[in-house]
């Protein structure tokens, strides 16, 4: 069976790691807690952002038609982990250092006309903040963005969104300011679709108006698949900007790059074991890295020390991500993942229904699950044709797998 490291096979007793003594574990937390640059907010351009200088390029080159009065929106799509929230922090810095207006609101399970009015609550706290900036904390999300989550009654939603957009337009327009809004997470609405054709028809009254703005909504990589008979305006109104794994030279940049400048170094060893377990995702690179330089003895990290520190960020990242995603599946859709994630190479969706077959499912419950998954991001579709092949390639939520399916 494939482990990773510091992984015992399913059935098999673990390793014991003996503890330092106390004074060791103080001194090396003296020495790497309050300088790990792979903290979020600690100043060093974070592993989430190498590589993704041509999306950046890209977005400020609409932004600035946007200013010349012909708007392009977005779609920034990609993975879960793959780094997008951070962009479009990012991005918001960016745009609210050149003096722009920026919205930022994170979309969550909740109607249409909840999420609407929410935005309209964001829209006028950053007409409130016309001054100094609203304090941000370490998780990126500010007093705008926790008012857009505060739900309000209205009648029509839809029109105090556009009033909103209106006066923070005008408001800006004598100086030459860009107006920005940025949609997090816009596919955790039941009724995206609906979103976003209110939004579009928004956009378009107002640049009727001549008061151009830019919409920038992020999502999973399958956001127009489920649209159906809007695919094809909205994808012509929200132009699909699309973000990968990094490459493994840019991954291996995100992990050097941040301990230049301190007292720590990391083993050759233990940098192509990082990049090879994150799979070009920048989430993982951060948080190995993180675990990784908290774990140095004497200001180095062997692959003795990274076995403990994996363990520590499988932990936080399964605490974070994995077992939400777990809870939220069926059970049927337990079983089809759970056979995806026996292989570490793509398998044909027909050898995978057989054997699914065996555990109790029929081939069409099998074959539908398969499809959830690859559209929610579980596991990946990586072949073209009918049927297709498919896997789970991420190895962090491969191994969070097997440990869920292990026979007791």
């Amino acid at each position: 069976m494939h482990t990773l490291a510091g992984e015992a096979p399913c059935g098999a007793p673990r390793p014991i790691h003996l503890k330092r003594p106390l004074f060791l574990e103080l001194k090396q937390l003296k020495q790497t807690r309050s300088t790990n640059p792979f903290r979020p907010g600690s100043g060093i351009l974070p592993p989430l952002l190498a590589g993704r200088e041509r999306e950046t390029a890209i977005f400020e080159a609409r932004v600035a038609r946007t200013r010349e009065g012909q708007p392009q929106h977005t779609a920034l799509l990609g993975e879960w982990a793959i780094g997008k929230t951070t962009l479009l922090m990012h991005w918001r810095r960016l745009r609210q250092q050149a003096g722009d207006a920026v919205v930022l609101s994170m979309a969550y399970p909740q109607s249409s006309d909840e999420f609407l009015a929410g935005l309209v609550n964001a829209i006028d706290a950053e007409l409130a903040t016309d001054g100094p900036r609203n304090l941000e904390v370490e998780l990126g999300l500010d007093i705008g963005v926790a008012n857009a989550r505060i739900r309000r009654r209205s009648r029509d939603p839809e029109r105090e969104l556009r009033a909103a957009l209106r006066r923070l337009i005008e408001h800006h327009a004598r100086d030459g300011r860009s107006v920005i809004v940025l949609l997090d997470d816009v596919d955790l609405l039941p009724m995206t679709g609906d979103v976003l054709l209110r939004l579009r028809a928004c956009a378009l009254e107002l640049y009727a108006a001549d008061l151009p703005l830019a919409f920038l909504v992020a999502a999973s990589a399958g956001l127009f698949d489920g649209v159906r008979s809007a695919h094809e305006p909205l994808v012509r109104f929200f132009e699909p900007l699309s973000i990968g794994p990094l490459d493994p030279g840019d991954a291996t940049r995100a992990i050097i790059g941040p301990v230049e400048e301190t007292v720590v170094r990391f083993d050759s060893a233990v940098v192509a074991e990082i990049v090879e377990l994150a799979g070009g995702r920048p989430y993982y690179l951060q948080k190995l890295g993180y675990f990784a330089f908290d774990a140095a003895v004497d200001g180095r990290v062997t692959r003795a020390e990274f076995a403990v520190a994996f363990e520590r960020a499988f932990a936080s990242v399964s605490q974070e991500i994995f077992a939400a995603r777990w809870a939220g599946m069926s059970p049927i859709d337990r079983q089809v993942v759970a056979v995806v994630a026996r292989s570490t190479e793509p398998r044909p969706s027909g050898a995978i229904e057989a054997e699914a077959h065996r555990l109790g499912v029929r081939p069409g419950a099998a074959r539908l699950a398969l499809r959830r998954l690859a559209a929610r991001g579980h596991i990946d579709r990586v072949a073209s044709g009918h049927r297709g092949r498919y896997a789970v390639r991420d190895r962090l939520f491969q191994r969070y797998l097997e440990l869920q399916t292990c026979e007791p």
